[in-house]
């Protein structure tokens, strides 16, 4: 790459124009921008997502903009949905129960009488450099006769502010997931939740899930500080957004906790993250880490105090940590699954857990779907027939208006639709519209979703609108989701000796959790058999349980006995998870 020449880049339907190094591709380029392309694959031109529209030197064409390397000026023609932006990204949450306010971080004020040191003495017994220059600053400008604030931790003073600032004083906890980051502010002198903001995890542009991600990590000399940038630029952005709403917010943040599963924890730190991609799958440390402000790469106070909830286990990290720390302290056996772009699985009670991970997407998430993409507007997100009306698949769009593809919940919905109706078969064999018409064409409703079914290129598929279908490929790339998710649970149950039927509560958390329909769910067999009325969906689990952990100084002790009583469990290893995987790939019988 020749990084000593720059093209001009426009993108006219943004009004945007950029300057770019040669030699970069143009998904690069855009992100470069600020229009990062939806690149599943992570750049490897294998999920076909990234086609767009160009001109150079007055000619068009379409191109694929992860292959293609700015070599000359050029104009990109993106179009909405061309990149990532406006996604339905969770924030909500609930919680079994309550933390205390007891923050780590708090502010006491020192008035200019308590400030009068001793003949020939000293204003303070501090040994600390930065603290003393800072006092020292406050003399320089004659602020010492309004007094000074101390920023403590704990009983250790880590800041001075000139003046009674004691007012203002903010903490944020940040749930940093694999394709969308949450950032809640709070006044850590009353508890109260400020600001709710959330955005994109900025890392997708270089793959949707963790193994792309760490795959690129290890084959680029540079590629951890990029993602490691990549995320520090999403929450400095969210600070930023913040910011505006709420005057002071960064110079008086002095607390970030952050979770996220293990990936992110290497990836928010810098840790390289090579051995995470195979087996024995080790983490450098699943320990709480700690740094500061100054150190973090974020725009914070430099003594701020920032730290990441400690990890379980393989790919189980800390956002389940913190979902665990929401869950009642009873005797309620539960099954918890946190369904994201990774799918992490706990079974047990608060006195002993099994907890594992396995692959939940992208598929279910919309990514390496022919139609697939993230809730965002445009998206359907409900299916549902409807049998007396003038068309018989009716489509809910984010949004509202014309659908450009198809998300989890709606692709959840859509499958379980065409089980139901017989459009395909248990096996995931989705009929031709002959076939379909010779079994069920007799029926008034038979014969108006009978014109659903077509064929996309040489294979069967089913058309929700002219423009959004599911075919035969996609189905399968659904099956291998949703089996490895129920494989898990069931493994699990086996572990711990448990019929699904003595199960007292089933938990979703997570985004896609929340969404999904639990019936449509149970009819595709993305969740093991129970009943209905035992799944409990509780929003942004990981987002609430890293608010409660800092606001709460006393759930860290918490954090480490959860841990402890967690047992890891490796289900690639696991007999009974993969007998089961392959038994799950089938869809349920209709009941």
């Amino acid at each position: 790459m020749d990084n000593s020449r720059e093209y001009t880049v426009q993108f006219p339907l943004q009004g945007k124009t950029i300057q770019a190094p040669q030699g970069i591709t143009l998904a690069q380029a855009a992100a470069l921008a600020g229009f990062p392309l939806n690149l599943v694959c992570g750049g490897k031109g294998t999920c076909g997502k990234c086609w767009i529209s160009i001109e150079k030197a007055g000619v068009k064409s379409r191109v694929m903009a992860c292959r293609t390397l700015l070599e000359e000026p050029v104009s990109l023609f993106l179009q909405k949905e061309d990149y990532v932006h406006q996604a339905n990204i969770l924030t909500g949450g609930f919680a079994g129960r309550r933390a205390e306010l007891r923050p780590a971080v708090t502010k006491t004020y020192l008035p200019p009488k308590e400030m009068t040191p001793d003949y020939c003495g000293g204003f303070t017994s501090w040994t600390d450099p930065y603290l003393l220059k800072k006092l020292g600053g406050i003399f320089r400008q004659g602020a010492e006769g309004q007094g000074i604030t101390l920023v403590k931790r704990q009983e250790q003073v880590i800041d001075i502010q000139a003046g009674d600032t004691r007012a203002l004083l903010y903490g944020a906890a940040c749930d940093i997931g694999t394709t969308s980051v949450a950032l809640f502010i709070y006044d850590l002198n009353s508890g109260a939740l400020l600001l709710t903001l959330s955005g994109l995890n900025g890392q997708i542009s270089h793959g949707a899930d963790v193994i792309s991600r760490i795959a690129f990590a290890c084959g680029e000399e540079a590629g951890t500080k990029i993602l490691q940038e990549l995320i520090g630029k999403t929450i400095n952005d969210l600070l930023e957004q913040g910011a505006a709403s709420l005057p002071g917010l960064k110079e008086n943040l002095f607390s970030f906790v952050a979770g996220g599963n293990t990936a992110m924890q290497h990836f928010f730190f810098g840790y390289y993250p090579e051995n995470l991609g195979h087996s024995p799958f080790a983490s450098l440390s699943l320990e709480r880490q700690e740094t500061t402000g100054g150190h973090s790469g974020l725009e914070l106070p430099r003594r701020c105090q920032v730290a990441f909830l400690p990890l379980i286990g393989g790919f189980v990290g800390g956002d389940i940590t913190a979902v665990l720390l929401t869950i009642p302290e009873d005797r309620k056996l539960r099954l918890i699954i946190d369904l994201g772009t990774n799918g992490e699985i706990v079974l047990g009670t608060k006195d002993r857990y099994l907890a594992a991970s396995t692959a939940c997407g992208p598929a279910l998430e919309g990514a390496s779907l022919n139609c697939g993409m993230r809730g965002s507007r445009g998206a359907i997100e409900r299916v549902t027939v409807d049998a007396g009306g003038a068309e018989a698949i009716l489509c809910q769009v984010i949004g509202g208006g014309q659908a450009v593809g198809i998300c989890g919940s709606g692709i959840v919905d859509a499958v379980a639709l065409m089980l139901r109706y017989g459009l395909m078969d248990r096996t995931g064999r989705i009929l031709s519209r002959k076939e379909y018409e010779e079994l069920h064409g007799g029926s008034d409703l038979g014969a108006r979703l009978a014109p659903y079914l077509a064929v996309h290129g040489e294979l069967p598929a089913f058309y929700l609108t002219p423009q959004v279908f599911i075919d035969q490929k996609d189905i399968r790339q659904i099956q291998l989701a949703k089996s490895a998710i129920c494989a898990g649970c069931l493994a699990l149950a086996a572990n711990w000796g448990l019929k699904l039927d003595e199960l007292d509560e089933l938990i979703l958390a997570g985004a896609f959790g929340n969404y999904i329909d639990k019936d449509s769910a149970l009819a595709i067999g993305l969740l093991p058999a129970v009943a209905a009325d035992k799944i409990i969906p509780i929003g942004n689990g990981a987002g609430l349980g890293t608010a409660m952990y800092l606001l709460d100084q006393n759930l860290e002790a918490k954090a480490r006995e959860l841990i402890a009583n967690t047992c890891h469990c490796e289900l690639a290893c696991d007999a009974v998870f993969m007998e089961q995987y392959i038994c799950q790939m089938d869809f349920p019988e209709l009941t």
